[in-house]
């Protein structure tokens, strides 16, 4: 099973033995050398092929786990789990929480991120994509329930990124909108009203946003999104006043 680790590249340092073990690993990992679902050699080879004890490797797989690059299944072994989603929502989220990031902050981020979105998609329009995002836009009602509030902004804002086609701008923006969801859930435990006073009200600036694309307009685009976006932070400092 060690034949998976590749050929005699490792070499120990003067670094703590699961430090080393950690970083070449993890270097096996996001290089591809192991892919994902590649069940990691047993807990004795791995000892064997680093020379090191076998409480060193459980601590060493421990913390890959921790950074979600790897899982353990009782009785099966340990596998590669590495996935980019869960990766950057591990990193972000240890920011957010060192940090106190607070939800206006996410939004003046998140601004960010939606207008390269839309500067990008522009430069190769997709109608069919435009007209998903238009759907989503028009699904909001005053008459909905918070669960299908969260859900249509949820859709909407995962459409509005996604439209760019960018791999990195839709795994940090999806880690934000989920950010932004479960915070504004949390308020409407409080106070229910919270969906209906934010995100119904904005139903005219998302589409907008929309119109724009649709002719081709990147100046009007990108004011569209601020405009969405300053309301929508308002809506919420307001709310937190009141």
């Amino acid at each position: 099973m060690t034949d998976v680790l590749g050929g005699s590249t490792y070499r120990r340092d003067r670094t703590s033995a699961a430090d080393q073990v950690i970083n070449d690993l993890r270097t096996k990992i996001l290089s591809g050398d192991l892919e994902k679902g590649t069940r990691l050699p047993s807990e004795k080879e791995l000892a064997s092929h680093y020379d090191v004890s076998s409480p060193t490797i459980r601590e060493a797989v421990r913390a890959l786990s921790a950074m979600s690059l790897v899982e353990a299944r009782h009785g099966a072994g340990t596998f590669v789990t590495a996935e980019s989603t869960s990766l950057m929502s591990s990193a972000l989220n240890a920011v957010i929480e060192l940090e106190k990031v607070d939800l206006p902050s996410i939004f003046e981020f998140s601004e960010v991120i939606y207008l390269k979105a839309v500067e990008i998609a522009l430069r190769d329009p997709d109608p069919e994509e435009f007209g998903v995002l238009r759907a989503a836009a028009e699904s909001f009602r005053a008459s909905m329930t918070n669960d299908e509030f969260a859900a249509s902004l949820r859709g909407f804002l995962t459409g509005l990124v996604g439209i760019s086609r960018n791999k990195l701008l839709i795994a940090v923006a999806n880690h934000l909108i989920e950010a932004q969801i479960t915070t504004a859930k949390r308020s409407a435990e409080r106070s229910p009203e919270v969906w209906r006073r934010i995100a119904a009200p904005l139903r005219e600036e998302r589409l907008a946003i929309v119109d724009a694309l649709d002719a081709g307009d990147s100046e009007a685009a990108a004011d569209a999104v601020r405009r969405y976006m300053k309301r929508g932070h308002d809506l919420v400092v307001k709310h937190a006043e009141g």
